[in-house]
């Protein structure tokens, strides 16, 4: 058990799910671009990116883990996914390290 809390599994599973799983599932499905590119896309990746750089920091991670989502996000979207929604990975990198940047260490 040790070993899956020094890897941090959870912030895995979440970065491969939503990074390569869902816009795969989203290509196999009829969704329309607006659902696609703005809720999921724009609102929901959003706030996870935010809520993951907030995480980063509070468990004092290394900060290269703010790239693992907007890497496996930008695979995914190679993989299977419309081109223009590539450039939602470097917002997501700026939004998980305006987080990362904002949020107080635990104990100051």
């Amino acid at each position: 058990m040790t070993v899956l809390k020094r890897i941090s599994w959870p912030f895995w599973t979440v970065s491969i799910i939503l990074g390569v799983v869902v816009p795969i599932l989203l290509h196999s499905i009829s969704i329309s671009g607006l659902w696609r590119s703005g809720v999921i896309y724009g609102l929901l990746y959003s706030v996870t990116a935010g809520l993951i750089g907030h995480f980063v920091k509070r468990h004092g991670d290394g900060w290269w883990r703010l790239f693992v989502l907007p890497v496996l996000f930008a695979l995914g979207i190679l993989m299977s996914g419309p081109r223009y929604a590539l450039y939602f990975a470097p917002m997501y990198l700026c939004i998980s390290y305006l987080a990362y940047g904002l949020s107080a260490m635990e104990g100051m």
